[in-house]
């Protein structure tokens, strides 16, 4: 049976004629073209080609002769106007059938498959929708977060041809401009809105148990930046050595998945002690969601924040109490009442049954009642009334101290050797030698003397000798690590919980290291703020992966699957894995044959082999022409610029 394809007609649409002997209809063709200044499609000509029969006003067209003159195909075809446009029926369908020319693409996809699974897994993919869904802005930033993983980069002039080749949610391309604009489109609010419906979503995945007692851990990093017009750039302790100003990155990120909690951005001369305060009451804000104008649903999670010494005051301690947030914060030792603990407990701390057998430290907690104003006010005295029991934990680490006594011991004693040189050389070269003398000896290494004055004894004629007592005494607090906590009563435990913070650490590693944002590339405000939340999507997508692929290499049937993951980088993995190619034509898309290190891949990762969809489903773009395509998402990119007045 011979195939026929379907014709092509012009634009169309349907017009109406109310007149004294009845109401009909007919079909018109028209040209048209995008205005740039009114910011719509603007139609230049039109012609009518033919009526609907019946009086109804989707039915079938009997067509001017001109218009069959103009195209022949259809005297094959009965065409019928309905809501969607023509529709085409064989004439004789006994003789003919038809045939949908749509051109095959061949597109990368095997890795945009797994992210976007991930995504959808984990309840990015869901909060960005329910945050961005005006103008489809989430699925073109989905589009750039895949983007920033594959090709490990946030400059974003390589985007588009980036976007032909590979299978995206967004499938249109984005030049530099459409980029930009998205990017001023996001507000600080609809950031805000992204993490209270991600967490939101995480409570609903992995259900209300894991938010009963999540550890977070709460670090910063410092990126550099050579733009002269953003206004958190500022110079700062910058933690890369850079000479430039910087600004600081804030992540809390659950400890054992990497999954992110909050994020935000703040000036680069800021130091990290002093967030707290504003970090605590911005939490407090997202965790509560204004459902209507009477109704306010309360939504706090139970957060145990994980610190460093970095963290450590008075002031992040009674924050942490005010706000209702648990924490487990390591101590610098420089509260008072701190090293008063320590040292009342020196002795239980360094007895050999402290030591715990797992862990090879010395353990031991003591609980104390804390006091703390519950409502300060500005410029007026703390009346700290209000109390709390507060779980001091201190470890003590033989190894460290050890080590660095033998560090010391070995430098004291170059310093000794040298010094009693001098001695012997002030003997040699007078009859007499007196204390004045002998108090006047230095060496020229001011370390070296240091060493001496600091560690050493005198004896009688003159001579240096090492001093155990002063070592010991120097070394007193060496080894030892103090960490408060009001809800972890277990000294083992909030170990365990301050250890795991890494997470947070290599999380900006993978920001600076793996997918190369050690700059930030924005040169405004407005495109910032857009693109900071990319790049923290898809730092904690690498870090998701990451902590997927150590737990399937920790399991049996890793073993029996015999892929080594030590030699391969998670970018390596995701390049392997983007060789997989996808075919889309009319009715769908299908993926090459997946099979081999391919499947094992996709198992280590957590993500199902890819599925080809084949059932064919239009949306009202498919019966715009290409003209008519480029003109309504053109307008729509422009309407972006409209959206934060609107907000």
């Amino acid at each position: 049976m011979p195939q026929i394809p379907v014709p092509t007609l012009p634009c169309a649409k349907l017009g109406i004629v109310n007149a004294k002997s009845g109401t009909y209809y007919y079909v018109q063709t028209y040209t048209h073209h995008y205005d740039k200044e009114k910011k719509r499609s603007v139609r230049d000509s039109q012609k009518t080609i033919g009526t609907v029969t019946g009086g109804d006003k989707y039915g079938v067209i009997k067509f001017k002769q001109f218009f069959l003159d103009e195209h022949p195909e259809l005297e094959n075809f009965i065409v019928s106007w309905t809501k969607d446009g023509f529709s085409f029926k064989l004439a004789d369908e006994e003789e003919f059938s038809t045939i949908i020319e749509r051109p095959i693409e061949k597109k990368l996809a095997g890795a945009s498959w797994a992210l976007q699974k991930l995504m959808g897994d984990c309840g990015i993919g869901d909060a960005l929708r329910e945050t961005f869904s005006k103008y489809k802005r989430h699925l073109k930033l989905l589009s750039l977060v895949i983007y920033m993983v594959i090709k490990r980069t946030n400059a974003m002039h390589h985007y588009e041809p980036f976007s032909k080749v590979t299978w995206l949610p967004w499938s249109r391309t984005m030049n530099d401009g459409q980029i930009t604009r998205l990017f001023q489109s996001i507000t600080y609010d609809e950031v805000i809105r992204f993490f209270n419906a991600l967490n939101r979503n995480y409570c609903q995945k992995y259900g209300k148990d894991f938010y009963k007692r999540v550890f977070v851990a709460l670090d910063s990093t410092s990126i550099s930046t050579y733009s002269n017009n953003l206004s958190l750039a500022e110079y700062g302790h910058n933690k890369d050595g850079d000479d430039i100003p910087q600004i600081n990155y804030m992540l809390v990120c659950d400890e054992i998945s990497g999954l992110p909690i909050y994020a935000k951005v703040y000036k680069g001369n800021v130091v990290d002690v002093t967030t707290v305060k504003n970090l605590l009451a911005e939490l407090k804000i997202m965790h509560s969601r204004v459902t209507s104008s009477n109704d306010k649903e309360e939504f706090v999670p139970t957060l145990i924040f994980v610190t460093d010494r970095g963290y450590d005051s008075e002031d992040n301690l009674q924050y942490y109490l005010i706000h209702g947030y648990s924490f487990v914060i390591r101590s610098m030792l420089r509260s008072k009442w701190v090293l008063d603990v320590l040292l009342e407990n020196y002795a239980k701390l360094m007895d050999d049954n402290s030591l715990d057998t797992y862990t090879s430290q010395h353990m031991c907690t003591a609980q104390v009642e804390y006091k703390y104003d519950d409502y300060p006010v500005d410029k007026r005295n703390k009346n700290n009334k209000t109390t709390a029991n507060v779980y001091v934990h201190m470890y003590f680490d033989e190894r460290i101290r050890a080590n660095s006594r033998a560090t010391i011991k070995a430098n004291t004693a170059v310093s000794r050797d040298e010094y009693n040189k001098l001695v012997d050389k002030l003997y040699e070269e007078n009859e007499t030698v007196t204390p004045e003398m002998l108090s006047k000896l230095k060496l020229e290494s001011s370390s070296k003397q240091n060493f001496v004055d600091h560690y050493c004894v005198f004896d009688a004629n003159g001579y240096a000798k090492i001093s155990a007592d002063k070592i010991d005494e120097k070394l007193k607090l060496t080894g030892i690590m103090v960490l408060l906590s009001d809800t972890i009563t277990d000294a083992k435990e909030a170990h365990f919980a301050y250890e795991r913070r890494g997470t947070v650490e290599s999380n900006f590693q993978v920001f600076k290291d793996h997918l190369n944002f050690d700059r930030i590339y924005s040169s405004s405000d407005r495109t910032f703020q857009g693109k900071f939340l990319c790049q923290l999507i898809a730092a904690s997508l690498m870090m998701i992966l990451n902590t997927r692929i150590r737990d399937y290499e920790k399991t049996t049937e890793a073993s029996k699957d015999g892929l080594k993951f030590s030699g391969r980088s998670l970018s390596r993995i995701l390049e392997d894995l983007d060789t997989i190619m996808l075919s889309v034509y009319k009715g769908g898309y299908y993926f090459d044959e997946i099979a081999g290190i391919y499947k094992t891949m996709y198992k280590a990762i957590g993500i199902p082999l890819p599925e080809a969809k084949h059932k064919y489903e239009p949306d009202q773009d498919d019966n715009l022409t290409d003209e008519e395509l480029n003109a309504e998402y053109e307008k729509k990119d422009e309407d972006l610029i409209e959206i934060e007045k609107e907000m």
